[in-house]
């Protein structure tokens, strides 16, 4: 073939290749399915159900008609946005409470409340008593409950007497909820928290939480005092109207407090060691026939608490003369015997009442199985109009070893004029105030308070002055240095509560409480709590509302006094002191942030002896709130 044909070939190719290159490509660029995801409507529909509300089982223990001065309430609000870690924290906000507080975060936290120590005060979660149990089954440290899990407390005050109603949260919205919260601080003290919660409309619902708190030891004269606590809660719940539902409910503690001992001789255990684990299984079922809170109600309630020791032969732990022959802890706590490391309670309880509009009525029967068998209450109030309160309460409780508690109680309250109120309590009867010490026998209560009030817009006033009959507290097992209070008799005490708000973003509040004549031992004689706080939206900057700021500084002042009475009978005494705490806060939707400063001014003092409050100790965290 010829030169000039194979170029001529070739040029005939070239635009044949060109032009099959050139041809157009007829595919789509993207072959998947259009986009139709509506995210406006997404949004919207999720914003409807975050409104919508569900049922959830009515609170117990809330729905009494009550005069003015006798229920203290402190809201999901004031809980997570107050200065508070603990539920010590908050009962701190009650007049007349002095909280024994062994040093910082981690140690006790053992109410006294007008010197009947720390069994003046009852627990009651979600209706059902919360009982002490462990190595000291004689009164409930407060310390231990996590404030993450609360959504309401509520405390009934009585001359001598605190009935603190715990409530955890119940959701009732359509959507998911979680809350997740990191805190550190000083000497590496660190906590956890989460918290995860799914109703549905058809009824099933399910909530769990877990609390966590470690808290090296901060006590530089002991070799130990490392504390560590780790909790877990779960609720099953089927609510499929207003009217009935059930849930069960778990509830999981595992203290973990090592001793702090002191290295000066004599050498002794400052703070006692409490280590186990501790569970609660509780189920309930509620019926009512209820609209708007009106009509009646029906409930019962079943518990078990289970108590397993792990301190049982850890030498290391106690001093070498608080061991028996065999190496265990000599001391036994109340009806348990020595080497029994495993301890149940059983509860059993009915519930019922009537609301009227102007009237109230309901009652309870629980059976437990050790300790007080039987626990029989009856309580009614009338409202027949918005001047005048009265309610009445009988209580019987049959106690193991033939002993027996029995008081009645009767209180009416009258709103004045001009802002003024009035109200009175009476109560009066026999109490074994610690049932599980076989050998502690009944009291007399003839315990009486007057309570005058006066609230105006920027300022509220109220004075109580009560007469208690003479008391044999008990002595702070945990805290074996203060020793044994000795009995009193009657005791006079003044108590004065006040808040001045002169401006919307500007509030001044405390109190202040005294024994007259008499003083009895058990708490200093006199003890106040100031509070300033600064809080404000913001709203010309944030219209919307999503922004909050909060700076509070309070002082904690008392008195010197004789708070018990060691082996030989000598006094124990506590120097007066004056704490400062400060708090700030902010919160951006559903953030917040916070920062907590103990011991502001760095005193050396205590409110246990021997048992110094860290200076300049403090603690901050974050927490988001997340709905849907």
């Amino acid at each position: 073939m010829s030169r000039s044909l194979v170029a001529a070939l070739v040029l005939l190719a070239v635009p044949a290749a060109v032009v099959r290159a050139q041809v157009v490509d007829t595919a789509r660029t993207d072959s998947l399915a259009r986009d139709t995801t509506d995210f406006t409507g997404l949004f919207l529909k999720a914003q409807l159900e975050g409104r919508r509300t569900i049922p959830v089982s009515p609170r117990i223990g809330a729905s009494n008609l009550l005069p003015l001065h006798s229920r203290l309430v402190v809201n999901r609000d004031s809980i997570l946005w107050h200065n508070a870690e603990t539920v010590g924290d908050l009962l701190t906000k009650v007049p007349g409470v002095f909280l024994f507080r062994g040093g910082w975060a981690g140690r006790p936290e053992l109410p006294n409340y007008q010197a009947r120590g720390a069994t003046s005060v009852d627990y009651l979660l979600d209706g059902m008593p919360y009982l002490p149990i462990g190595q000291d089954s004689v009164m409930v440290d407060p310390s231990l409950f996590p404030v993450s899990l609360l959504d309401r407390m509520e405390v009934e005050r009585l001359p001598g007497k605190l009935v603190v109603h715990l409530f955890t949260r119940r959701n009732d919205r359509n959507v998911p909820y979680s809350r997740i919260g990191i805190a550190s601080g000083d000497l590496q003290i660190a906590r956890y928290q989460g918290q995860l919660e799914k109703r549905s409309a058809k009824g099933f619902g399910f909530s769990a939480a877990f609390d966590h708190l470690s808290v090296p030891n901060y006590n530089v004269l002991s070799p130990t005092g490392d504390y560590s606590n780790t909790q877990g809660w779960i609720r099953l719940e089927y609510i499929p109207s207003s009217n009935f539902g059930a849930e069960l409910r778990f509830l999981q503690s595992a203290p973990d407090r090592d001793p702090i001992v002191s290295l000066s001789a004599p050498t002794d255990t400052l703070s006692e060691a409490r280590k186990g684990s501790r569970h609660d299984y509780a189920a309930r079922i509620h019926w009512n026939r209820q609209k708007a809170g009106l009509g009646p109600r029906f409930d019962v309630l079943l518990n078990r608490t289970a108590w397993t020791d792990r301190i049982e032969r850890d030498s290391s732990l106690v001093l070498t003369d608080s061991l028996d022959d065999n190496g265990n802890v000599a001391k036994t706590d109340t009806t348990y015997s020595i080497g029994d490391h495993h301890r149940t309670v059983n509860q059993a309880g009915v519930l019922w009442g009537y609301r009227l509009p102007a009237a109230s009525l309901d009652g309870s029967l629980f059976y437990q199985s050790t300790w007080t068998p039987l626990d029989l209450r009856a309580r009614g109030g009338v409202a027949p109009n918005r001047w005048f309160t009265a309610n009445f309460e009988a209580v019987y409780r049959k106690h193991q070893e033939g002993r027996a508690s029995k008081w009645v109680t009767a209180r009416a309250g009258v709103a004045l004029p001009l802002g003024f109120s009035l109200s009175g309590v009476w109560r009066r009867g026999s109490e074994v105030a610690r049932p599980a010490l076989l050998l502690d026998s009944a009291q007399t209560l003839d315990d009486r308070s007057l309570a005058a009030g006066w609230h105006t817009n920027p300022l509220q006033v109220e004075a109580t002055y009560s007469w208690n009959a003479g008391y044999r507290p008990t002595g702070y097992s945990q805290y074996s240095v203060m020793g044994t209070p000795s009995g009193s008799g009657r005791t006079e005490w003044v108590t004065l509560n006040a808040r001045l708000a002169p401006l919307q973003w500007v509030t001044l509040d405390g109190w202040y409480s005294t024994p007259q004549g008499r003083r009895p031992e058990g708490q200093p004689p006199t003890h106040s709590v100031i509070n300033g706080t600064i809080q404000s939206k913001f709203l010309p900057t944030f219209p919307s509302g999503v922004f909050n700021f909060k700076l509070q500084l309070s002082m904690e002042s008392w008195s010197s006094g004789v708070v018990g009475r060691d082996a030989n009978d000598a006094p124990v005494s506590l120097k007066g002191a004056t704490f400062l705490r400060s708090y700030l806060g902010l919160q951006l939707g559903a953030f917040t942030a916070y920062y907590d400063r103990y011991n502001v001014q760095g005193t050396r003092l205590e409110a246990v002896p021997g048992l110094q409050i860290p200076r300049f100790a403090s603690t901050f965290g974050v927490r988001w709130e997340f709905q849907n």
